[in-house]
């Protein structure tokens, strides 16, 4: 069954190689046969729709637990990706790239984790746990430091309320353990 997911993962990552070689001369015969330019704005969703060729099997597959849990990871990087995309093609606000980056490290950590649920590896759940948070952390930061007065509120909020949520959980790990037994 690998070799056959293998195959068809294969083949279609040589067409989407394919449509992005060609894309300058698919969009100039698109266009000079009366397609909407607006259309192209939709373009993520192919990345999407290609999630759901890693996630479906994944989720729903009959495969060992290590195949599956190995395909969450593009599944999750892909879907993730193409709607920070999908958001910014539509709005069409690609300014916002030198923060919006950080969903990279998000998904693959995203992704991560649930390969370390699927496949029950702790190793897996915490690596991915951490470039997780890495990624929000990352985003925070970047998005109070390049972003407008909205996103420094977000981001000076967001990172006071993670500062607190250590404080308190570092200060309860402490105090529990100075606390007389029962």
């Amino acid at each position: 069954m690998s070799r056959a997911i293998e195959l068809t993962m294969g083949l279609m990552l040589l067409v989407v190689g394919l449509l992005v070689l060609g894309s300058t001369w698919i969009g100039d015969w698109f266009g000079s046969h009366g397609f909407d330019s607006d259309l192209w704005a939709w373009w993520p969703i192919l990345l999407i729709v290609l999630s759901l060729f890693f996630l479906g099997p994944a989720a729903l597959g009959n495969q060992d637990r290590r195949l599956r849990a190995g395909m969450v990871i593009p599944g999750t990087m892909l879907a993730i990706i193409g709607s920070a995309l999908l958001y910014t093609s539509l709005t069409d606000n690609w300014g916002e790239w030198p923060y919006l980056w950080t969903v990279i490290p998000f998904s693959a950590g995203l992704g991560m984790y649930a390969a370390g649920w699927i496949a029950d590896a702790p190793a897996f759940k915490w690596i991915g746990a951490a470039a997780a948070i890495g990624g929000v952390v990352a985003y925070l930061a970047l998005a109070t430091a390049f972003g407008g007065e909205t996103f420094r509120i977000i981001g000076g909020v967001g990172i006071l309320t993670l500062g607190l949520a250590l404080t308190i959980g570092g200060l309860a790990r402490r105090l529990s353990r100075k606390s007389p037994p029962a």
